[in-house]
C-alpha cells in the first residue's frame, strides 16, 4: 500500500460495516494486511473465537453448554425463550440437525443464534411425492451461513439414496436400482433467506459417482446421509459426509458437485469439520488411536494428507479429575440468563478481550498444555478407553475428544500436544450430536422474531 495514501485508506475502512470490511480484504494482500493489523475487523462479533461445545443426549431437551466460565455467564444452549407451540408429546422436542458460524438448525424447521436469541420459523418444506420409491421422499437439512459474506443463510434439502425398486418423480429414471448416484443433475431445494421462499436448483457432477443405488444400497449407504453437526462449510462449498466411505462436496456458487472418497473408506469412525486452512477429518480406530487428515484441494485435485497420529489411551490417566477451564453450565446459570436475556452491552465489552484471550488459550505454548512426544504410539492396555471426537477448532489445527472417563481434552495436531479442558460429566456414548460452538454476536438475522 502507496504509505502516503494509506492513512486516508485507513480512515475510509474504519467507517465500513463488518462485511464491506471483510469483502475489502479480498481485495489484495496490502489491504488485508492493513486491515488485520490494525484490527479494524469487528472480530468481537463475528463466530472466530471458540468458546464452548454444544452436544445433546436422547433426552427430551437435553441441550448442554460445556465452556469457558465467562461464556457460561453470557449464553445458554437452553431454547426455551423459542415462542412457538409445544408439541403434543411432552417427549418430543427438536434435536439439532447442523450448525454454521453460530447458527443451528432445528428439526422444526427453525434457525436459531443461541448467542443472541434470535430465531427464524421456515416456511414449510416443499412436498415430496407420496409415490412408492421416490427420490425425494427421504431428504435432509443443511445450513449454510458465513456473516463476514452476508447476513443471509440458505438451507438446503439434499435427497437421500432412492430406498424403492422404481423411482416415479422428476428425475423420470425407469429403474432407481440401475441408477448412478448422486445423479447429474443433482437437483436439490434450497431456502434462501433472501427471497424467504424454496426454490430448486441444478448441480452438475464432476467426476465419478459413488456408484450405482443397487449396490449402494446393499453397503448400507441408504440408511442415512445426515451426519449431525458435521457438515463443514469452507469458501462456498458444502461438505456433506455419507455413509460409509463418501464427502459430498458441493460447490454453491458454480453449480457443481463432487464425490470423494473418505482418507480410509469405510473403516475407523470419521469426523470430517473445518479448521485452519480447510476441510479435516479425525478418524478414530482400536478405541484410542486417532489420525487427523487434511483435504488438500490444490491444483484442482482432492488428495487426503495425514497430518498426525496419536495415542490417545495415557490422556485417561495423565490428567486430574477436578474441574478444568472449561466446565458445564449449571442449571442456575441456564435459569438466571433465561429470565434476564442478553445483555449486548456487557458482553461486547468481554468479547473484545475474548479474542485476545482466545489466542493465548489455544496457544500450544500454553503451560496447561502437555507434550505427547513420548507417549507410546500404540495402545497398550487390554480394554483401552473410547474416545469420541466432539469437533475441530474453526480457526486453529486443533480437533476436541471425550473420552469414557466423561476427559474432555484438545489435540493441538500440529505440534502434538494435548490440553485438558475439563469433565463434561457425561459418557461419550451418551452424546447424540456435538459441535465446536463460535458465538455470533451480529444482531441482525433475517427474518427472525
Amino acid at each position: 500500500m502507496d504509505m502516503e495514501r494509506a492513512d486516508v485508506v485507513l480512515d475510509i475502512l474504519r467507517h465500513l460495516p463488518p462485511r464491506s470490511l471483510a469483502a475489502c480484504r479480498c481485495v489484495c494482500t496490502a489491504w488485508r494486511a492493513a486491515i488485520d493489523d490494525q484490527r479494524l475487523l469487528r472480530a468481537d462479533l463475528l463466530p472466530l473465537s471458540l468458546d464452548a461445545v454444544i452436544y445433546e443426549t436422547s433426552e427430551p431437551d437435553a441441550r448442554s453448554l460445556f465452556s469457558r466460565c465467562s461464556t457460561s455467564r453470557s449464553m445458554t444452549s437452553a431454547l426455551d425463550y423459542l415462542d412457538v407451540k409445544s408439541p403434543v408429546d411432552k417427549n418430543c422436542w427438536w434435536p439439532m440437525l447442523d450448525h454454521c458460524n453460530g447458527l443451528l438448525l432445528l428439526d422444526d424447521n427453525m434457525v436459531v443464534n443461541p448467542a443472541t436469541r434470535q430465531w427464524v420459523k421456515l416456511p414449510p418444506l416443499p412436498h415430496s411425492c407420496t409415490l412408492s420409491g421416490c427420490t425425494s421422499c427421504r431428504r435432509d437439512r443443511y445450513l449454510v451461513y458465513d456473516p463476514t459474506v452476508s447476513p443471509h443463510y440458505d438451507v438446503l434439502l439434499i435427497p437421500r439414496i432412492p430406498f424403492g425398486t422404481t423411482t416415479h418423480h422428476k428425475c423420470c429414471y425407469e429403474s432407481a436400482s440401475t441408477m448412478e448416484w448422486p445423479p447429474s443433475p443433482y437437483v436439490i431445494s434450497v431456502f434462501s433467506s433472501e427471497t424467504r421462499r424454496w426454490e430448486e436448483r441444478s448441480y452438475m457432477r464432476e467426476g465419478d459417482p459413488a456408484g450405482i443405488v443397487a449396490d449402494l444400497k446393499f453397503s448400507g449407504m441408504s440408511e442415512s446421509i445426515l451426519y449431525s453437526c458435521s457438515t463443514p462449510y469452507w469458501r462456498g462449498a458444502l461438505y456433506v459426509r455419507w455413509q460409509y466411505a463418501f464427502l459430498l462436496r458441493m460447490n454453491l456458487s458454480n453449480g457443481k458437485y463432487q464425490i470423494i472418497k473418505l482418507p480410509r473408506g469405510n473403516k475407523g469412525a470419521p469426523r470430517v469439520g473445518k479448521s485452519k486452512n480447510g476441510v479435516y477429518c479425525s478418524l478414530l480406530h482400536r478405541r484410542c488411536i486417532c489420525e487427523v487428515w487434511f483435504l488438500d484441494e490444490s491444483r484442482g485435485q482432492m488428495n487426503w494428507v495425514l497430518k498426525n497420529e496419536i495415542n490417545l489411551e495415557p490422556a485417561e490417566i495423565k490428567f486430574p479429575v477436578a474441574d478444568g477451564p472449561w466446565v458445564l453450565q449449571s442449571s442456575d446459570e441456564m435459569e438466571w440468563l433465561l429470565k434476564n436475556g442478553p445483555n449486548f452491552k456487557a458482553t461486547d465489552e468481554s468479547n473484545k478481550a475474548l479474542i485476545v484471550q482466545d489466542d493465548f488459550e489455544w496457544d500450544s505454548d500454553n503451560e496447561n498444555v502437555v507434550s505427547t512426544t513420548d507417549w507410546p504410539r500404540e495402545c497398550c492396555g487390554s480394554d483401552p478407553p473410547f474416545y469420541e471426537c466432539l469437533g475441530f477448532h474453526p480457526y486453529k489445527e486443533i480437533v476436541l475428544f471425550h473420552d469414557g472417563s466423561k476427559t474432555t481434552i484438545a489435540y493441538h495436531f500440529n505440534s502434538s500436544k494435548v490440553r485438558y479442558l475439563g469433565k463434561m460429566w457425561i459418557y461419550h456414548e451418551e452424546i447424540e450430536a456435538s459441535f465446536a460452538y463460535t458465538p455470533c454476536w451480529t444482531r441482525d438475522l433475517p427474518g427472525s422474531n
